[in-house]
């Protein structure tokens, strides 16, 4: 029964706007330890990382890194909110479930539980950016929950048709819902967000390699003043 609530819950806060708060659900008479709004260990973290990158595609990894070793504080569901923008025209996201989830951590919540990729932005156009981007699901038997460590959640590919930079720049609110992390106990919290860019890669000098730079160029130069002088003797 306790689990059937847990499910429940968890599906809620998923899925109805402003539900946290609802007066129809007392969370506390339920789990009388439960503290809402709260990390239980310390802030945890989303963050996007370059997936790679080849002609036709670029694929931008979305992680989440927690330290919740209790089991009781394991990840059971997440909400991730994505804002991503594009800097050259003709791209377009692979938005299907398989696409998004196969290969991560969360990849057997498709069969075990429920998982979504919705563009909420454009009309759901693919190829619209600015894009807003909507990460969801819920591990319904807690069969492959998350512990402790950084976790591999999602892999957005992207079909480009030129060298592009795709940058997931923030999170937003969809429907009154932020990005959250709800646990076992059906404790949802807002973790940090730290996003990035994945693109073709542009050469550039470290500080090293312009001062090395300077240094040659100022040689260069000194040469040929000094030559110049020399021709003008002759």
């Amino acid at each position: 029964m306790r689990r059937t609530l847990v499910y429940l819950i968890i599906l809620g806060l998923l899925a109805l706007p402003g539900v946290i708060s609802a007066r129809g659900v007392d969370f506390y008479s339920l789990f009388p330890n439960l503290v809402l709004g709260s990390d239980p260990n310390g802030t945890d973290s989303v963050y996007t990382d370059c997936g790679g990158i080849t002609a036709n595609q670029v694929t931008l990894q979305v992680r989440v890194k927690t330290d919740n070793a209790d089991p009781n504080d394991a990840l059971q569901g997440i909400y991730i909110p994505i804002e991503l923008s594009a800097d050259q025209a003709g791209v377009t996201l692979d938005s299907t479930v398989t696409s998004a989830y196969t290969g991560s951590a969360v990849q057997n919540w498709q069969t075990d539980g429920a998982m979504y990729v919705s563009v909420v932005s454009n009309g759901g156009d693919p190829s619209g950016f600015p894009m807003q981007l909507v990460l969801d699901g819920v591990d319904l038997d807690q069969s492959d929950v998350l512990g402790a460590g950084d976790h591999l959640v999602a892999s957005l590919k992207f079909n480009v048709s030129q060298p592009t930079n795709i940058c997931a720049t923030g999170t937003f609110e969809f429907q009154s819902n932020g990005i959250a992390l709800v646990t076992t106990e059906a404790n949802g919290y807002t973790p940090a967000f730290t996003g990035g860019c994945c693109g073709p890669i542009v050469p550039s000098l470290s500080e090293w390699g312009l001062i090395l730079f300077g240094i040659t160029l100022l040689l260069g130069l000194v040469w040929y003043v000094r030559k110049r002088r020399v021709a003008a003797r002759v």
